[in-house]
């Protein structure tokens, strides 16, 4: 096995590639798909369709909208965390899509990234529903961590041969400074999922937005990473969770706590 990093639109994309065909670890934004498209036929010299299988991390749309794209194109099967289609099911789902795409284009702008397409498809319908500590379907030697906090759904990937972790956005590494993601909508689920992930004791760790973490460097990142749930939050981690709590699984159970 060997991986691969790509510069995506607002992340790094990886694909893990073996003899018997590729994974793309994450599923992207629609806006990466010639990206993908060009690092197969071209870099790779192997046709997308041996792209078997997309992983979606969770339903933000630079992690899931590029994987139904490749499933019609190129026949790509989806795994995912069961129930994952939840989150932007009904009417506030469809705003709460909405305004993530569009702070997907506002980190694309900040970036300055020329922007491209981002709207994708809220309902993923994945082919493979995951639980926790699954194996992955066609890649058996990844193992699925169910990691709730940045949304209800959140799933990294393990290889323990390798002692790899692919976290998604639980950790957010930028000029090698370590966050949390934006937004944490369950912050005492974020804070479990950290405490599981280290005692993963990972060699490597590979987040969607960042460089790959050498953790003989950072020994203590994830007791470090429950720390700062503990921090007040900022201006803008306070102004972007406002506009991330439409999902049906943010309202729906606090409504129930009220009446019930």
């Amino acid at each position: 096995m060997k991986i691969h990093a790509l510069k995506g639109y607002i992340n790094t994309l990886y694909i893990a590639e073996y003899e018997h065909g590729l994974l793309l670890m994450d599923g992207a934004s629609p806006a990466d798909l010639d990206v993908i498209e060009y690092f197969c036929k071209i870099r790779l010299k192997r046709p997308v369709p041996d792209i078997k299988l997309a992983v979606v991390t969770h339903m933000h749309p630079d992690h899931s909208g590029c994987a139904p794209l490749l499933r019609k194109k190129y026949g790509t099967k989806i795994a995912a965390y069961k129930n994952i289609d939840k989150w932007y099911s009904g009417p506030t789902g469809w705003i709460q899509h909405k305004l993530d795409c569009l702070m997907a284009q506002l980190v694309a702008a900040k970036q300055k990234t020329k922007i491209r397409q981002v709207f994708s498809r809220r309902i993923t319908g994945p082919d493979f529903l995951m639980n926790d500590g699954d194996k992955l379907p066609l890649f058996p030697d990844w193992q699925v961590i169910y990691t709730p906090g940045h949304t209800a759904h959140d799933m990294a990937i393990y290889h323990s041969g390798k002692k790899t972790l692919y976290c998604g956005d639980s950790i957010v590494e930028v000029k090698g400074r370590f966050n949390l993601p934006l937004p944490v909508i369950f912050k005492d689920r974020m804070k479990d999922s950290y405490h599981r992930l280290g005692l993963l004791k990972c060699k490597e760790i590979i987040p969607a937005h960042g460089k790959i973490i050498d953790t003989s460097l950072h020994p203590e990142l994830f007791n470090d990473m429950e720390k700062l749930l503990e921090t007040p939050p900022n201006k803008l981690r306070r102004r972007v969770h406002y506009f991330s709590v439409w999902s049906p699984d943010i309202w729906k159970p606090a409504v129930r706590r009220l009446l019930f």
